[in-house]
């Protein structure tokens, strides 16, 4: 139901806000214990957290567009600012269920979730110690997921895009970090956005 949902989505922007406080407030502590980070490393960028779909929607239905994202950046970190690397993952573009529709073959719900996975070639810079500027460009499969009249149907399209957001750790030390990250995420030929807030660990896996 719609109220179960708003309950869900509320739960989940709290507990994101609550857990970007506490890094937040243990950033200073935990800076006191930070060493130097190697400048050359093959890094990990894991996030998790919060999508929202923030693109118009043509059809005068109500679309959920809150939902999930995950995403998974494996990125090179040279000895000068420009690092280069892969990302993808997954995210939940819109939602929408509807109950009763009049059809020319009788009434029916009907269930439609569209979700993406992106494979992006990023680059991202550091602009300050702990806040990070980044910027991809390659393309989303997105896929619809439509159920009507007890059947299902599945159709995966591959849409071209790009990516932007901005990453700041709260905890940066030699091997490892954690923080958040604000991204946009657009694939250009649907005309589909999202914006995701995350948290995210920072994994370096290989030193040289």
């Amino acid at each position: 139901s719609h109220t179960s949902r708003f309950l869900l989505l509320f739960a989940m922007t709290g507990k994101f806000i609550t857990l970007t406080l506490l890094l937040f407030c243990a950033a200073p502590s935990l800076r006191s214990q930070d060493v130097t980070t190697p400048q050359r490393a093959f890094e990990a960028v894991i996030a998790g957290g919060y999508a929202h779909y923030i693109a118009p929607y043509g059809v005068p239905i109500s679309i959920d567009r809150a939902g999930a994202a995950m995403s998974l950046q494996l990125n090179w970190r040279p000895e000068h600012r420009l690092r280069i690397g892969l990302e993808t993952g997954w995210t939940t573009l819109y939602s929408y269920h509807l109950t009763d529709i009049e059809t020319s073959f009788g009434k029916t719900d009907a269930d439609l979730r569209v979700t993406a996975v992106p494979l992006l070639v990023v680059f991202s810079m550091p602009i300050m110690r702990s806040l990070e500027l980044y910027a991809g460009t390659g393309g989303y499969f997105v896929r619809s997921h439509a159920t009507s009249f007890a059947s299902t149907t599945d159709v995966t399209t591959f849409s071209q895009g790009w990516a932007a957001g901005v990453s700041w750790e709260a905890f940066s030390g030699a091997s490892s970090g954690m923080g958040t990250r604000v991204g946009w995420y657009r694939a250009t030929e649907m005309g589909d956005a999202v914006v995701t807030l995350q948290l995210l660990l920072r994994l370096d896996f290989f030193h040289y």
